[in-house]
């Protein structure tokens, strides 16, 4: 049983591609029935998320797999196989293991160490088995890859830091208040950096929040996902008397914040400080602010910094990761060659105890009546030519199988000796449920 993936990401396919290939949950027992009707395909789990679309399937025909799978995607997405191939990459066998370990591991994200992907891995995987899409191959496959991923979490630092700069504002906040559920923040700008940090607040316990944008009705939409309040453009002044924090990221062509305005408003907090941080491009705090009494001011290249500080650190855990992620292949791709080894070296075996009881019927039978040693000798010498001559072939199976490309050799020992395994497809028991978001 072979493991193929086929998939388009953020790395190969602009976002208009991609878009024509995202399967929502309920188009996706269609897809499996598609695929598993064929009859050669056995199993199928389907990752789709908003940087990437990927299917994997196992089968004993690589080629008939692929060729149904890019159909697939061509029918789904209207654009003809070969066009389409231009932005697809496919792997089989030890290829397809390495690449799903590193995805669930977020070495494959846009951001690298990512901490969503794990979750959604799961959660395709756990689709596919409700719907009975999965088979014993995938099931070992995405458990092993879901341990995986929380190990590689565990072990080493590549998911920590600042991994964008809406992310690195709040690590920012965190250093200098050390508990940002206790300081007031006020949020401007309800745009997708807007969104970004809100998302970063809300994950790390922020719970006075205070939104501001010209457009009330964003501001207000923004703030209830923060459990926090809208507050209007008009009396951002006003507001920012009370902030502790202000993060700004609007799209506005002039400084909406000036120098002369923060001079009022820190005289009116009796100059208690207050820190900015300004994402815009172009900027929404005057820089000169800088220079007022108990004012601490960070523009996007500060932060920015910051976000390259924190990849260079998580490339170095990324090492870490690789050599763990090599450790899971090896012990994979073992028990995988192992699953169609032992049951292939049982039939070789068995097929050389019937020929060798049928051959040794036969000559009993031309040879007459023979004493109880005769028939004793007789058959201890069929016994031994049999052993002899299937010994080198088990003995080197045994070991090939445990290569890199073991499920050939197997492959080619069942042409050899004219046999056929079935391994058993049925799905065991999901191992555990365990929450991976």
């Amino acid at each position: 049983m072979f493991i193929i993936a086929v998939g388009v990401s953020h790395k190969t396919t602009p976002v208009e591609i991609r878009e024509k290939l995202a399967f929502d949950s309920s188009q996706l027992i269609s897809i499996f029935d598609r695929l598993k009707s064929t009859g050669k395909i056995a199993g199928c789990v389907i990752l789709s998320t908003c940087n990437r679309t990927e299917i994997y399937v196992t089968s004993k025909d690589t080629d008939f797999a692929l060729s149904e799978v890019w159909k697939l995607l061509s029918d789904k997405s209207g654009i003809d196989i070969e066009q389409l191939k231009e932005y697809l990459y496919s792997f089989t066998c030890q290829q397809a293991i390495t690449h799903l370990f590193k995805v669930v591991s977020g070495l494959d994200s846009m951001i690298l160490g990512e901490m969503e992907i794990l979750g959604q891995v799961a959660r395709a995987y756990q689709i596919a088995c409700e719907n009975s899409a999965s088979n014993t191959v995938l099931n070992v496959l995405f458990q092993k890859a879901l341990k995986l991923g929380k190990q590689i979490r565990t072990e080493t630092r590549i998911g920590n830091g600042a991994s964008s700069v809406g992310g690195a504002a709040v690590e920012l906040a965190k250093q200098v208040f050390n508990d940002i559920q206790d300081c007031s923040i006020l949020l401007i700008g309800a745009g997708e950096m807007g969104r970004l940090v809100a998302r970063n607040l809300a994950n790390n316990g922020a719970s006075e929040v205070m939104v501001c944008n010209r457009s009330y009705d964003k501001a207000q939409e923004l703030a209830t996902q923060l459990n926090g309040c809208a507050v209007s453009f008009e009396n951002l002044s006003l507001n920012m008397i009370n902030a502790d924090l202000v993060v700004t990221c609007t799209s506005a062509p002039n400084y909406i914040i000036t120098k002369d305005q923060l001079a009022n408003i820190m005289e009116k907090r009796d100059y208690k400080p207050i820190f900015l941080i300004d994402l815009a491009v172009p900027r929404d705090v005057e820089p000169e602010s800088s220079q007022l009494k108990c004012t601490y001011l960070y523009n996007i290249d500060d932060l920015q910094n910051i976000v390259d500080r924190c990849l260079e650190e998580r490339k170095l855990e990324a090492e870490k990761a690789e050599r763990i992620i090599e450790n899971a292949i090896d012990n994979f791709t073992r028990w995988l060659n192992n699953l169609h080894a032992v049951p292939v070296i049982k039939a070789i075996s068995q097929r050389g105890e019937e020929i060798r009881d049928t051959e040794l019927e036969k000559a009993m039978r031309k040879l007459g009546p023979l004493s109880e040693r005769e028939e004793k000798i007789l058959r201890a010498m069929a016994n031994s030519i049999t052993t002899k001559l299937m010994n080198t072939p088990i003995v080197q199976l045994r070991e090939y199988a445990n290569t890199e490309r073991g499920y050939l050799y197997t492959q080619l020992a069942m042409d050899l000796f004219n046999i056929s395994v079935q391994v058993d497809d049925q799905l065991p028991e999901i191992e555990e449920q365990i929450d991976y978001e």
